[in-house]
């Protein structure tokens, strides 16, 4: 019997390397929340990804974590990992009892949009939504800007008094293509699951 690769390893073993990687690769921490997926979604999009968790107040790179060299453009990323009813739901999978499951709704929070000054600041930038499944990246859109700054500007202005400054969501269905268009597609992984 064949031992996989990934079975030769322990969880800690995994991560470690993981991080020196990352750290070879000039990022600070990438195994800090998600970053790691940054360098993912950079490499699939061809940007380059910011090695810093963030990219600063009061700099051009502000509210961004990679940079389009090819139109000269800054790029957020939000990110989701998909369970197992999600994954349905981005394949449409049919029901056990009839018809298919709804289209997925990708999501993202912006924690630092509770200000104008940082909601203006994101209309800037491009905003990529990665969806991973089982850390690998399956589907990368990219939301129209005017659509992610419609619903913070919404969600900021109607925050009550009181309430927490973060989290600030975005969400983008993918059965409404008018709001997004299909930066990256994982067709081997589309196949092979559909």
């Amino acid at each position: 019997m064949t031992t996989l690769l990934h079975e030769k390893y322990t969880f800690e073993e995994l991560a470690n390397a993981l991080y020196l990687k990352g750290e070879g690769e000039g990022f600070h921490k990438v195994t800090d929340k998600t970053k790691w997926r940054e360098p993912v979604m950079a490499a699939k999009l061809g940007h380059v990804a910011h090695t810093k968790i963030s990219a600063g107040k009061n700099s051009l790179k502000y509210g961004s974590d990679a940079y389009d060299a090819r139109i000269d453009s800054m790029a957020e990323y939000k990110t989701k990992a998909l369970n197992e009813k999600e994954l349905r739901n981005l394949l449409q999978s049919p029901k056990p009892r009839g018809g298919n499951y709804a289209p997925l709704t990708v999501s993202g929070v912006y924690n630092g949009a509770y200000k104008d000054s940082a909601i203006e600041a994101y209309s800037h930038i491009d905003h990529y939504f990665g969806v991973f499944y089982k850390e690998q990246c399956v589907l990368i859109i990219q939301a129209q800007t005017e659509e992610v700054i419609r619903q913070l500007t919404l969600n900021h202005e109607s925050r009550g008094a009181g309430q927490t400054t973060n989290l600030n969501t975005v969400k983008i269905k993918l059965s409404d293509k008018s709001l997004y268009r299909i930066a990256y597609r994982n067709e081997l992984f589309f196949s092979q699951n559909s």
